[in-house]
């Protein structure tokens, strides 16, 4: 079973954030300087073009000891041996997804309000993506949630809650101290110059390496910690 350890840095992917670097030397330099899971992402691309692109990011990954999940598709999640799938509102739910994939394998919820993240977790999600926390060129016009969102989610849900929207180092240490027990970005990484100081600074302003925790209930302690 896969073991989801937090603090977690997740990086969702976005070739058009990359500066015309190839997604694979970017997603394998944040990788090596401490992001703990890829997200990859592929709005409206073609189940083969997604497949692979997931199988040349699934090296890069591995090597750097971290999870990969995939945007809604299962199937492309299973065909690569990925650790997880992750579902936004469209998506199939949880509990269909979780009989397609098996219980080894991760399944994350993106949340937006109180509501959906207590459905997520009832449903059986191993985790929460939650924004939008703060301003993002990705979301121009949308009023991000801010920080008390997270802290009435941590407050109330028992599985890890991954902040994001608009995070970098500057103000990722408020959005830990909130209750987050993870931050998601996508240009804070992709689309700066130096993707592994990049990465470097995020995970100091997270504070990782101190109070490091694996949440109960999704690998014991002498499984394997990737999908059979």
């Amino acid at each position: 079973m896969t073991r989801l350890r937090t603090p977690i840095l997740c990086m969702v992917t976005d070739p058009d954030a990359c500066l015309g670097r190839p997604i694979e030397r970017v997603v394998a330099e944040a990788v090596e300087a401490g992001v703990g899971m890829v997200q990859l992402r592929g709005k409206g691309m073609p189940a083969r073009e997604l497949f692979l692109l997931g199988r040349a990011l699934l090296e890069p990954v591995r090597r750097g000891e971290a999870l990969l999940v995939v945007n809604d598709r299962a199937d492309v999640a299973l065909a690569l041996g990925a650790d997880g799938v992750h579902l936004g509102g469209g998506s199939l739910p949880v509990g269909e997804v979780r009989r397609i994939l098996g219980p080894g394998r991760l399944i994350g919820v993106s949340a937006h309000s109180l509501v959906e993240a207590l459905d997520a977790e009832r449903e059986g999600a191993d985790y929460l993506v939650l924004g939008t926390i703060f301003e993002t060129r990705s979301h121009p016009g949308l009023e991000p949630a801010g920080l008390g969102l997270v802290s009435r989610v941590a407050r109330s849900v028992g599985i890890p809650v991954i902040a994001i929207g608009g995070i970098h180092a500057g103000n990722a240490a408020s959005v830990m101290e909130a209750g987050a027990r993870g931050v998601a970005v996508i240009t804070a990484i992709q689309s700066a110059p130096d993707v592994g100081a990049a990465t470097r600074a995020l995970l100091a302003a997270m504070g990782k390496g101190t109070g490091e925790h694996e949440w109960p209930g999704e690998a014991g302690a002498d499984q394997d910690p990737r999908p059979a």
